[in-house]
């Protein structure tokens, strides 16, 4: 069972990567990143209460392998290090503003969406089950 679940992250994370780089590419502006994440957040929401009763594996292979390689979180921790970092505008003033303001505005995204997405999951999960 193991053996299966660690299979199906790995498809799932090449597939979930594969969707974002194809995405960066064709629309390669600065705010894909956090519709990609909070569209992430949201699917990772509906699928947490839409497949409660699916097998482990088919859990992860969503959950851990596909969306974890859909969102990019590590590439939020860049954009915000990378803004802080910049000389023009309100760095010049407060070094780690726009980089705390890109992190903090993620966050407050991705939860939202997350909430969203488990309540849709829930409603969907009840609808099945009715």
């Amino acid at each position: 069972m193991l053996l299966r679940s660690v299979l199906a992250v790995l498809v799932g994370g090449a597939l979930g990567t594969a969707a974002r780089a194809l995405l960066q590419e064709a629309i390669p502006e600065w705010w894909l990143l956090l519709a990609v994440n909070a569209l992430g957040s949201a699917l990772l929401g509906v699928s947490v209460a839409a497949l409660a009763d699916a097998p482990a594996w088919v859990r992860h292979g969503i959950g851990a392998g596909v969306l974890g390689g859909f969102t990019a979180f590590s590439a939020v921790a860049v954009a915000s290090v990378t803004a802080a970092a910049s000389t023009g505008g309100f760095a010049t003033i407060i070094p780690a503003l726009p980089g705390i303001l890109l992190a903090l505005g993620m966050l407050a995204l991705c939860l939202l969406a997350a909430w969203g997405g488990l309540a849709l999951g829930h409603r969907l999960a009840r609808g099945r089950a009715a």
